[in-house]
């Protein structure tokens, strides 16, 4: 059953852009959690093109909040999603280069996810002028979440000239003629053109069928496998579960004071080598597992040496387990990046960075939604073999923007001698050196 009627407007696009972002989202992000970008219903979009930006409508049965913010960072634009929910209320999520900058809802508490916000209309309707070409005093009277009274029947417009009352959910149809001129009348339309399909080759075309004589006939590249990672990787580390006193406390209390991992053989290992060392971590028998891998820059041509140099880098991916809790991380000496998995998307996605809780963890301070509260094999073994699949471009593959929600980073803006030092300080507190 659809419960939203979402949709999107993104200014001074074009559609031929925004689609094709929007099919890279289905390959390219993986969710953790009820959210499946997979399933992104692109065949039930319905488009409008004008010279002003680009207007989308779709049905789903989900909120998809995080999809926008993902756009809007791709894009390097200001994405707004407004959505009818139930037929009973509706809201708006705005966005500008991956990050989020309003979240309005008429019914607060109507979905009961937790949302709170009350930020004063003025407010509201200052951001939203920052991004459309509206008058601040025309749609801060839409910003003012509905009163019980509003619900039951007894609103009055917002204005004198709208056709729908405050508690009526298509008020969002005026809230949309006033903030965005040009889409009027686009959200309750029927002429909007559906998500065009990729053309059928013709099978009694001659020029369908004939070979590409300039790059030749080239069967479809393979999905990569985790045990590309294998001519990279020099050496695995483990610790067996066996320590029942609490790591945080014991860290925290004798910090130089740690268990000596086991070094695991590694010659001649294959993917199911691989796969079953993490699964013994994701099965609870090992509280540690690194897999240190040397991975290789692209190569400078250098012209006095006639040759092409390529300079070496550790990366080392980290699993830690504390009780039933778990945390994924990537140390990265390329560019002294360290990249967590994500266990809390909703707060990651969500939360204003000021406002993120931290917690103790192996005797650190970390933000909480990097730190699994019960064991998700399913999720952390996922994205590691996804990660092991790319190490030689995993920079697509960790990156913040084109996989949001999956990996946090913490990338300085420059390598420096400095920038280094405390990467490698970082080393040594995560790693078992």
């Amino acid at each position: 059953m659809d419960r939203f009627l979402n949709v999107l407007i993104c200014p001074h696009q074009r559609r031929k852009h925004v689609q094709a972002e929007l099919e890279r989202l289905t390959p390219g992000v993986i969710y953790m959690g009820q959210l499946d970008m997979s399933e992104l219903p692109l065949y039930q979009m319905e488009w409008a093109e004008r010279r002003e930006g680009v207007f989308v409508r779709w049905p789903r049965s989900i909120l998809d909040t995080s999809m926008p913010r993902i756009l809007s960072g791709r894009l390097n634009c200001a994405i707004l999603l407004a959505y009818v929910c139930d037929e009973t209320t509706w809201g708006y999520a705005l966005y500008y280069k991956g990050s989020p900058v309003d979240n309005f809802r008429a019914v607060p508490g109507y979905l009961q996810d937790g949302f709170a916000d009350d930020t004063p209309p003025e407010r509201r309707a200052a951001r939203l002028a920052q991004y459309f070409p509206a008058n601040k005093e025309d749609i801060q009277a839409y910003l003012i979440p509905w009163t019980q009274s509003d619900l039951e029947g007894s609103g009055a417009p917002a204005h004198s000239t709208d056709t729908h009352p405050r508690g009526d959910c298509w008020q969002l149809e005026n809230f949309l003629n006033t903030l965005v001129p040009w889409t009027h009348g686009m959200l309750t339309s029927n002429q909007l053109s559906p998500t065009a399909a990729a053309p059928v080759p013709d099978p009694s075309s001659p020029r369908e069928n004939a070979p590409d004589r300039g790059r030749g006939q080239r069967p479809p590249e393979r999905e990569p496998a985790p045990d590309n990672c294998l001519p990279l990787l020099t050496e695995v580390k483990a610790l067996r579960r066996g320590w029942p006193f609490p790591l945080s406390l014991l860290y925290a209390l004798l910090p130089k004071k740690r268990p000596a991992p086991e070094v695991i053989p590694h010659q001649g290992w294959t993917a199911r080598e691989l796969e079953h060392i993490l699964d013994r971590f994701c099965g609870g028998a090992l509280d540690r597992l690194e897999l240190h891998f040397t991975v290789q820059e692209e190569g400078a041509y250098i012209r006095r040496l006639r040759k092409t140099v390529c300079q070496s880098f550790r990366l080392t991916i980290v699993l830690i387990r504390e009780g039933r809790r778990c945390m994924c991380l990537v140390l990265d000496d390329q560019n002294s990046g360290v990249y967590r998995l994500i266990a809390d998307r909703k707060t990651y996605m969500t939360v204003d960075s000021k406002d993120l809780e931290q917690t103790l963890f192996h005797g650190q301070r970390v933000e909480q939604y990097v730190v699994f509260q019960r064991p998700r094999p399913d999720v952390i073994h996922q994205e590691v073999n996804f990660l092991l699949a790319r190490l030689d471009c995993r920079d697509d593959a960790l990156s913040p923007t084109t996989r949001m929600g999956v990996w946090s980073s913490q990338v300085p803006m420059a390598n420096t001698q400095a920038a280094r030092k405390q990467h490698q300080e970082l080393r040594q507190l995560w790693c078992m050196e």
